[in-house]
This record gives structure tokens, C-alpha cells and sequence, in this order.
């Protein structure tokens, strides 16, 4: 997955065009061929690429173009958000669901201040459930997302309440990515955003 990134000085480098399954599929057909299980190497990806079509053909008519926040997590609700960049697998999901991320930073997972997302005026924020428990943030609780705005800023996603929960880990890119896009997708059909 590291080869689609540049050196930025950031831990987790950037990328200057959007992510997807390729690399992924790479790995799968090599892993399939080390262990003499390429007919299901095959089958795996197959399963994926019809995931993404059907995914991509549901959300894609609507025309809406959400724009989306993925927020993986803060050390505190005071800190900066630990957010998914513009073409990282978050991006990549946004684009499967039709839309686009609304973090335009190159880097992989920049921190953004909550106005700079207020600003942003997302129509969804994706919040991280994660398991490791490192902060009380981690826990993925739709209320501690700020709320306040500037009185300037139009109403975005906090305040629209689209806000849907996802794996965290399916905000990277691995195998889990697609599970992801799945289950935000599912989250958004019962809004009405389909």
C-alpha cells in the first residue's frame, strides 16, 4: 500500500491521487499464488469488485455528492480531530458512496481543528469505533462531536445530525476498506441518503 505514497515529513505520508483496490487486489492474487489458492484469490477479488459496482451504481445515481468527514479519533474533545485525508481510503469510500471527502489535505490522516470541519460544513460525519480504548474518544459516542459554529457557518454535518459510525480499521487501506464503505452505505440508505 506504500507505493502509491509520496515522502511528506508526515509519519504517514500522503497521496496525490485517490486510493483504490488495486494494490489490494495485488496483494490478494500474490498472497493466492504463494499459497497455491489462486482460484479463491480470484473469487475473493471478484467478490470486491462486485461489492464496489454495486455500491458505486446505488449511491452514484442519486447525483447528491455528499461530502464527508472521517473522523478517527481526538486525544480529548478539545484536541484536533485525527482525520481520514482527501485521497486515502476515507476518500476512496467517500467516492464509492457517491461523494467525496470533504478534507481536501493530501496528507494521509492530518489533524484538523473542529472549526476547519465546521467549515468544511460536511453533509456526513463517519465516526471511528475503535477497540483499543487508548482515549475516552475512542469510544465511538456521537455526542461528544462538537457542535458549536461559528455564526458565519452554514449547518453542517454535526448539526444536520448525519452522522454514522464505522470500524476504524476500515478506515485504512486494507481488506477491511470495502466492509467499511459497506457499512456506511447501510447507515446512510436508512437516512435517506441514497
Amino acid at each position: 500500500m506504500c507505493a502509491t505514497k509520496k515522502a511528506t515529513g508526515d509519519m504517514y505520508g500522503s497521496r496525490q491521487k485517490l486510493w483504490d483496490m488495486t494494490w489490494l487486489y495485488q496483494e490478494i492474487s500474490d498472497f493466492a499464488r504463494i499459497f497455491n489458492v489462486e482460484d479463491r484469490g480470484q473469487a475473493l477479488i471478484a467478490d470486491f469488485k462486485k461489492r464496489e459496482a454495486d455500491l458505486r451504481q446505488e449511491f452514484g445515481k442519486s447525483k447528491k455528492d455528499l461530502s464527508f468527514v472521517f473522523w478517527f479519533s481526538s486525544a480529548s474533545p478539545s484536541a484536533d480531530a485525527y482525520v481520514g485525508g482527501k485521497n486515502s481510503a476515507s476518500g476512496f469510500i467517500a467516492s464509492v458512496l457517491g461523494g467525496h471527502n470533504a478534507i481536501t489535505s493530501e496528507t494521509e490522516w492530518p489533524t484538523v481543528s473542529w472549526e476547519s470541519i465546521i467549515a468544511a460544513n460536511p453533509d456526513v460525519i463517519v465516526v471511528a469505533s475503535l477497540d483499543r480504548n487508548r482515549w475516552a474518544l475512542d469510544k465511538p459516542r456521537r455526542d461528544q462531536i462538537p457542535q458549536k459554529r461559528s455564526r458565519r457557518q452554514p449547518a453542517g454535518g454535526g448539526e444536520k445530525r448525519h452522522i454514522v459510525v464505522m470500524d476504524g480499521q476500515a478506515m485504512n487501506s486494507t481488506i477491511r476498506t470495502l466492509y467499511g464503505a459497506e457499512q456506511v452505505g447501510e447507515q446512510l440508505r436508512k437516512m435517506g441518503l441514497n
